[in-house]
């Protein structure tokens, strides 16, 4: 009596995929010479340009709050009453501008080090893509709306932060524009720093799409210093599948977008940024469900841009 062994046969499409995004342009061809070299030397002058960054914006808040503008400690927890959109208006705008710098910062330093032009890190060998920006922003906000209805019909929270009328429409409208233009400027900067830069980095030492994609996905989720382990795991998903996007569509946008839409859905429908739940809170175990039809739900949109681009081409 023999033992008949078993093999699990991968459908070829997935294959087709694994190997384009394996030669994405974002880490195609990219071995630089003295790589540990120039890792080291990536890394200090990334560490000198964020000091550098950083003094810049001390510098900024503390003028701020010498004018009134700002609270000398920024970023903090705005108070409730009926102005406090105002202070959220802020505390967004502050919040795009330290990531903003920051992420300048290093995709500075990875230009000058890596002697490569800036697109390399964004959006290599072709222009911006507009429509895929849009397309990831409306694939999260319908699942992060969607989310919140569901969220809400189990659980009322309240009036949401645009329609709570304990605050001015104008105060209201003010916030809108200000969290759109500010969650636009955070999202972007995270998606260069990790989706850009990091991944191309990484790139030149393996070509390994598990390895890129889990890096990328959990030094995503450390940086945001969350030791909660349903917070961790929620991040690390979200990681997993925008890299997933920038590698398999050649570029940041559909990440960006999509990103962008999710933090301002929260934002907007959810609880101001400033009272977000601090590092360690509990997180219940229904948001890995939430990331969960994320993942699936953009991985079949990027799939179909994917494959829509290439019949297009071949066309």
């Amino acid at each position: 009596m023999s033992n008949a062994g078993f093999s699990i046969k991968i459908p070829a499409s997935i294959l087709v995929a694994a190997e384009k995004a394996r030669s994405s342009p974002l880490i195609a061809n990219v071995r630089p010479v003295a790589r540990w070299k120039r890792l080291a030397g990536f890394i200090a002058f990334s560490l000198v340009m964020m000091l550098a960054a950083s003094i810049v914006i001390a510098l900024a808040i503390a003028f701020m709050a010498a004018m009134g503008i700002a609270q000398a400690s920024a970023l903090g927890p705005v108070p409730e009453g009926p102005d406090r959109l105002y202070g959220e208006v802020v505390f967004v705008v502050e919040l795009g501008a330290v990531l903003g710098l920051l992420a300048g910062a290093v995709l500075l330093s990875a230009k000058v080090v890596y002697r490569a032009p800036t697109t390399a890190f964004l959006w290599p060998g072709r222009l911006f893509a507009q429509k895929q920006l849009w397309l990831g922003f409306a694939v999260m906000a319908a699942v992060g709306i969607a989310s919140v209805v569901i969220y809400n019909l189990i659980d009322p929270a309240g009036p949401a932060p645009i329609l709570n009328p304990a605050y001015s429409i104008e105060s209201r409208l003010f916030y809108v524009a200000a969290a759109a233009l500010g969650l636009f400027v955070a999202a972007a900067a995270e998606e260069v720093v990790f989706r850009g830069v990091l991944l191309r980095v990484m790139g030149g030492f393996t070509s390994s799409l598990l390895i890129l994609c889990l890096f990328n996905a959990l030094v995503f989720s450390a940086v945001h210093l969350d030791p909660d382990p349903v917070a961790f795991v929620a991040r690390t998903m979200s990681g997993l599948i925008w890299t997933w996007a920038a590698l398999r569509l050649g570029g940041l946008e559909f990440s960006i977008g999509a990103h962008w839409a999710g933090n301002l859905v929260i934002a907007l429908l959810g609880e101001p940024l400033s009272t977000e739940p601090p590092p360690g809170e509990v997180v219940p175990l229904s948001v890995l469900a939430y990331e969960g039809v994320a993942l699936i739900v953009v991985l079949i949109v990027v799939e179909h841009i994917a494959r829509a681009r290439r019949v297009q081409i071949s066309a």
